[in-house]
Formats: structure tokens, sequence, C-alpha cells
């Protein structure tokens, strides 16, 4: 059987179960959900799929509620809390950085200021600002186990 470290009971598991329920719901959003809102902004417009948002609200609060329960400190706590954008947000970027690079390199005219508006905002900032909102509850006060003597579940 496999040992489970501290981390993984405080930090791990709780970000796991975070980024795939956020990721769940997003492709249900994106299946069933209204359009998302296209708000203009100076450096491109930014896309706001706001069922996806909202549900982010509770889907950080879960996460990080389970990471306190496993005895998880603040930096933990802020860790998974953000696991869903960091993980979604971060390789949404990473590949639409890899898209603009190559279509710049193929000749393609490529407008890289809308990168910061759609992609940084719409997909790093409104997400990590929803996740934190709802993990506010559960970020004060001391964790309710400690780590020596933590219990997942």
């Amino acid at each position: 059987m496999f040992a489970v470290t501290v981390f993984q009971k405080q930090v791990g598991i709780p970000a796991i179960v975070g980024v795939t329920i956020a990721a769940a719901v997003m492709a249900i959003d994106d299946s069933f959900g209204p359009p998302p809102l296209v708000l203009p902004f100076k450096y491109g417009a930014i896309v706001v799929h706001v069922p996806w948002l909202l549900a982010l609200l509770p889907i950080g609060a879960g996460a990080t509620f389970l990471a306190r329960r496993a005895g998880a400190d603040f930096s933990g706590l802020i860790l998974v809390a953000l696991s869903p954008v960091i993980l979604i947000g971060g390789a949404v970027n990473l590949l639409m950085a890899l898209v603009v690079t190559l279509a710049s390199i193929g000749g393609h005219r490529v407008h890289s200021i809308d990168f910061l508006g759609h992609f940084i905002v719409g997909w790093l900032i409104f997400p990590a600002v929803a996740l934190l909102l709802g993990s506010l509850p559960f970020l004060h006060g001391k964790s309710q186990r400690g780590p020596a003597n933590s219990q997942f579940l």
C-alpha cells in the first residue's frame, strides 16, 4: 500500500478535489450553461463564465475546509484555495501563449496585448478572487487538528 504524507493529506488531496470539481463544473457550464459574458477591456475582451465563477465560491470553500480539517497551515490553505486557478488557469494561459507564439512565427497577425485582458484577467484574476472569497471563512484561526495527529476524512 502507499504511504500518504502529511502534505498529501493537508494539501494534495483537498487540492485534487477542488481542481477536479472545478474542471467538471467548467465542462458542465460549457456544455449546458449560458453563453459567457464578453466585457470590453482596454487590452482585449474579457470572457466571463458567470456560472463557473459563481461555482468557484463553494469549491474554494469546500477545498479549504478539507485542508483546514486536515490541519493545513495558512500557506497550505491558500495553496489549496487557489489550486483550481493555478492548474486550470495556468494550463490555459500556457497553451494560449504557445498558440500566440506559433501564430506569430507562422506570419499571422497577432495582437499579444489581447492576451492580458482575456487570459490573465479572465482565466487567472477573476477565478482567483472567486476562490479566495469562498475560502475566507476557513482562512482565519488555527487548524482543527495539528499535523502530527491529523486524520483526513
